[in-house]
C-alpha cells in the first residue's frame, strides 16, 4: 500500500486484486505486507481473507536480511512451500506458522507527510485539513495507514499474547510478531550508531553466546541475553530485547520516504 509502486498504492495502484489482475486474480494466492503495514492491518480487507499474508526481506539490503520473514512449519520442500502459500490456514502439514514484522510505524510511508516541510500527520488530520501541506501548500504524500482506512471494510481486530505475539481473535490467521533488529537495540543501549565497531562486537558476542538473531529476539530469556556477554550494558541490552518483544516502545512514525524511529527507553 506504499504510494509509488505497490498494488494498492494511491499513486497508480488499484482498488482491488480483480482490478489489477482481471481473470488471473484467482491465481494470486499470497500478498506481501511491506514495511509500513502488518498482517492485522491487512486482515481488515475482505478480499485478502482467502490469501496468505507473507513477508520476505529485501535481498539488496544484506545487513537487514531477516528483519521481516515468514516462518513455515513442516518439511522444507518446493511442494510444501507451494501448498502453504496456497492455503492460508487450517490444513495439516506444511503451512505458515507465523510471520516476523517490522513495527509498521517505522516504515517510511506509514503516516501522511511532506518531508521538505517536516510535516508528518495521522490520516485523521489529513481528512480534516485536506491533502495539502500546511507549510508550503503542496500535495502531501498519502501514507499506508491512510490508504488502509480507505480500503478497510471491517474494524481493527487484533489481540496480544503474553509472549508478545499478535493473534487474530477469531483464530483464522497465523500469529505474527513485531520485532526490532538486534543491532538497533544494542546501539540504543550504548548510545552509539548501529554501524559502529562497539555495536558490531557486542552483536557478534551475542550470536556466538546464544544463537541466531531471530532466536534471541523471539525467545531468549532476559537472563540468557544478559549473561551472554561480559559488558556493563549487558542487562540494558537484555531489557531492550524484552521491551521490543512485548511492544513496550515508543515509535515516531515514518512518512514521505523518511523511516520512523523506534525508542526502547524514554529520552532523558
Amino acid at each position: 500500500m506504499t504510494p509509488w509502486y505497490s498494488r494498492y498504492g494511491p499513486k497508480g495502484g488499484f482498488e482491488s486484486i480483480d482490478d489489477c489482475f482481471g481473470d488471473l486474480a484467482s491465481h494470486v494466492h499470497a500478498v506481501e505486507t511491506g514495511l509500513s503495514s502488518d498482517p492485522s492491518m491487512n486482515w481488515r480487507v475482505p478480499e485478502l481473507d482467502d490469501r496468505t499474508i507473507v513477508w520476505f526481506s529485501d535481498a539488496h539490503s544484506a545487513p537487514r536480511m531477516g528483519r521481516e520473514l515468514t516462518v513455515f512449519a513442516g518439511e522444507p520442500s518446493y511442494d510444501a512451500f507451494l501448498q502453504a502459500i496456497r492455503t492460508p490456514s487450517g490444513i495439516q502439514g506444511q503451512e505458515v506458522d507465523h510471520t516476523i514484522e517490522f513495527y509498521p510505524q517505522e516504515g517510511k510511508y506509514h503516516y501522511d507527510g511532506h518531508r521538505k516541510c517536516d510535516v508528518s500527520q495521522h490520516p485523521a488530520v489529513t481528512l480534516e485539513r485536506g491533502e495539502r501541506s500546511p507549510v508550503c501548500g503542496r500535495k502531501l504524500t498519502v501514507g499506508v495507514l491512510n490508504r488502509m482506512e480507505a480500503l478497510a471494510r471491517r474494524p481493527d481486530s487484533v489481540a496480544q499474547r503474553d509472549d508478545g505475539a499478535y493473534v487474530d481473535p477469531a483464530g483464522r490467521r497465523p500469529p505474527f510478531r513485531r520485532l526490532v533488529p538486534l543491532d538497533e537495540i544494542i546501539a540504543e543501549s550504548l548510545g552509539r550508531g548501529s554501524n559502529t565497531k562497539g555495536v558490531r562486537a557486542l552483536y557478534d558476542h551475542l550470536i556466538v553466546g546464544i544463537g541466531p538473531e531471530i532466536a534471541i529476539l523471539e525467545t531468549a530469556t532476559s537472563d540468557a541475553n544478559a549473561g551472554a556477554v561480559d559488558h556493563a550494558s549487558a542487562a540494558r541490552i537484555a531489557d531492550g530485547v524484552i521491551r521490543a518483544r512485548l511492544g513496550n516502545i515508543d515509535v515516531q512514525p515514518g512518512n514521505d520516504g523518511v523511516y520512523g524511529t523506534v525508542r526502547l527507553w524514554p529520552v532523558g
